[in-house]
């Protein structure tokens, strides 16, 4: 079924998942903050609105892929914001990774607006992004889910679905909390082995032969031998989901010891100017430390 989309938000995620929205055959309205992003996609059939609400306005369904809570509120405040162009009935929903108490707020304001809202964070990098391998965990009514089937399977390699959009938001930061404590050990293991004489690569590939194996290893070692930091995701989000994990925590009352921890070592990234650069260069991070020593 050929859907009329709105999507909202063309960076490091949005510009390839709203281009397979389009690949797909689907009537595609994008806007973004820096218009030269939606190029790509307008040169290619799609078409360009002038602001979050003609986005949004007269389409089966808005998406919002932007950078954080407040990114987003950006976008769907205001008299051109994405919430006055909807009409009863529509779906608002939204990609980010924005925490459960934003996921709580917008449904709110977008049942207000006499519409619906599916909070659906993404899990997977901007690789798995261009090739429509991403995970999505979908969280809202069943009815707006339905209607969303068509273009979530457009972009997607496996779908989750949940009726709560707060536990869709839940769900995606307690696996990112989970790949920031792997990241942060795993790039102090590197730097270790690495002080004694160990390169890297072999201890990746006894790590592979462990009952500890991932991919996440094959594919972040092979980047810290390279030294290459470029972001496929950058510290500087990474720190932000642990802080929205954080967020949560202390509003149901549990303790993330662990996930302290490993913001501490994001924070301490950031300060040092590593904030854009891929969480790979974690393991930099610790290299650095033990070269001042």
């Amino acid at each position: 079924m050929r859907l009329r989309i709105g999507f909202i938000g063309l960076g490091t995620m949005g510009e390839p998942i709203a281009n397979n929205l389009r690949r797909a055959g689907h009537d595609l309205t994008v806007w973004n903050r820096t218009p030269a992003r939606a190029e790509h996609i307008v040169s290619r059939g799609g078409k360009r609105a002038a602001t979050p609400r003609e986005c949004a306005s007269g389409r089966d369904a808005v998406f919002t892929c932007v950078s954080d809570e407040r990114a987003l509120d950006a976008v769907l405040d205001g008299p051109d914001g994405a919430l006055a162009g909807l009409r009863e009935g529509d779906v608002l929903v939204d990609l980010t990774t924005a925490g459960v108490a934003c996921a709580r707020a917008v449904a709110a304001r977008v049942a207000e607006r006499g519409a619906r809202f599916v909070a659906c964070p993404i899990l997977g990098s901007r690789t798995a992004a261009e090739q429509a391998q991403v995970v999505l965990v979908a969280g809202g009514p069943a009815a707006a889910r339905e209607r969303l089937r068509p273009a979530l399977h457009a972009i997607s390699a496996r779908l989750f679905e949940l009726d709560d959009p707060a536990q869709a938001a839940l769900m995606k930061l307690c696996v990112n909390a989970i790949g920031g404590a792997m990241m942060t050990a795993f790039g102090e293991a590197l730097a270790l082995a690495s002080a004694g004489g160990v390169e890297p690569s072999r201890l990746v590939e006894v790590l592979q032969a462990s009952a500890f194996h991932s991919p996440l290893y094959l594919v972040k070692g092979e980047l810290v031998q390279k030294q290459d930091w470029a972001p496929r995701f950058r510290i500087a989000l990474a720190e932000k989901d642990q802080r929205l994990a954080q967020e949560a925590a202390a509003e149901l009352g549990a303790r993330v010891p662990v996930s302290e921890a490993v913001r501490t070592l994001m924070a301490a990234a950031t300060e040092g100017g590593r904030g854009d650069q891929d969480v790979a260069a974690l393991a930099a991070l610790y290299l650095d430390w033990m070269r001042k020593r």
